[in-house]
């Protein structure tokens, strides 16, 4: 774990890059979602992801990945699953990412991590999902969860590591938003929000029963927008948030419509990588055509359409957006947060 230091290197590095390709036009993978693995140890309510059987790359190729991605000119890496602590060789990997000075982010479930720990001290931040205290957490998962979840938080704290916390904007979780963010000011992490897919590959049959209404999500939403404008730990830019409350429905992320005036880049300066090396636009629209495996990554990066569709609410894909669009209050706001993340890691 480095910190801050990657972290706004990253963040320099990314915007030069996008400012290299609005000048030019040329397509950088500045960052890149590594999907390792489909399997998990979980079976979370509205997600289906683990349903999705592939075959995965080995060791090898994830490493030989990474070091073409190094040498295109990658900053950020998120290296997530289904659970990525099931794959052996996931220090390996996170250990080549450190060496290529890429910021790395693990995105787990946290259930094996305190018997991990020790070999994966190079990330640069872990992000663990925390739904709302336990009765609430146990229910979108499964019975255990949230004590599990909760040691693999605070055992990263311990060892002075970067922690974020995702929880999903769902009809059972709304009403522990709250109690998340006070979880964020006692522990020192960043709570994230992440509105639910209904339809798409990442959704499960049972998605729609966890479906909120959209006046509760915009509720919900002006609540964080408030708790981050006093200072709250809220890992949603200002304006991520507001650009939300206008998108017309918060049930339907993936509407066809014009919404404000930024590019979408994906495909463009960030993409994802399958379990079986196919690569895609972005990771909610699993939806490339070349694989790593037989048409090289260059080839396959490449394939991908000019912008995956016209516009979003996908909370990460929508600040990436924000980002690479060299959005000025986003980039100022991304890097106080970086700053106050280390400072959490630090205490």
């Amino acid at each position: 774990m480095t910190g801050a230091a990657p972290a706004l290197r990253g963040l320099v590095k990314s915007a030069a890059g996008a400012a290299r390709f609005r000048l030019t036009g040329r397509r950088v993978p500045l960052s890149v979602t590594l999907v390792l693995t489909h399997r998990c140890n979980t079976s979370c309510a509205p997600c289906g992801v683990p349903l999705q059987v592939r075959p995965e790359l080995d060791a090898s190729e994830w490493l030989a990945l990474v070091d073409h991605l190094a040498r295109l000119g990658t900053t950020r890496v998120v290296l997530t699953g289904g659970e990525p602590l099931l794959r052996p060789d996931l220090a390996a990997i996170v250990d080549r990412c450190a060496e290529h000075g890429m910021w790395t982010v693990l995105e787990t479930n946290g259930h094996d991590l305190p018997g991990q720990l020790s070999q994966l001290r190079r990330l640069d931040r872990l992000m663990i999902p925390l739904h709302g205290p336990k009765a609430v957490h146990d229910a979108i998962v499964e019975p255990g969860a949230f004590d599990k979840s909760v040691a693999a938080i605070r055992a990263a704290r311990e060892a002075g590591m970067e922690v974020g916390t995702v929880t999903l904007l769902a009809r059972s979780t709304l009403v522990s938003v709250g109690w998340v963010l006070d979880f964020a000011d006692q522990h020192g992490t960043e709570a994230a929000f992440q509105l639910q897919a209904r339809r798409g590959w990442v959704a499960s049959r049972g998605a729609r029963r966890e479906l909120a209404e959209d006046d509760a999500l915009r509720r919900t939403l002006r609540f964080l927008l408030e708790a981050r404008m006093a200072g709250r730990r809220v890992a949603m830019t200002e304006k991520l948030l507001r650009s939300l409350l206008t998108w017309p429905d918060l049930r339907e992320p993936f509407l066809e419509v014009d919404h404000e005036d930024v590019r979408c880049m994906a495909g463009q300066t960030f993409c994802a990588i399958g379990p079986d090396g196919l690569v895609s636009a972005c990771l909610p629209r699993s939806g490339g055509t070349l694989n790593v495996r037989e048409s090289g990554f260059d080839a396959a990066f490449a394939a991908l359409r000019d912008g995956a569709c016209r516009s979003c609410i996908d909370t990460p894909c929508a600040e990436a957006n924000f980002l690479y669009n060299l959005n000025t209050p986003v980039v100022l706001e991304l890097a106080r947060a970086s700053l106050r993340a280390r400072l959490g890691s630090a205490a």
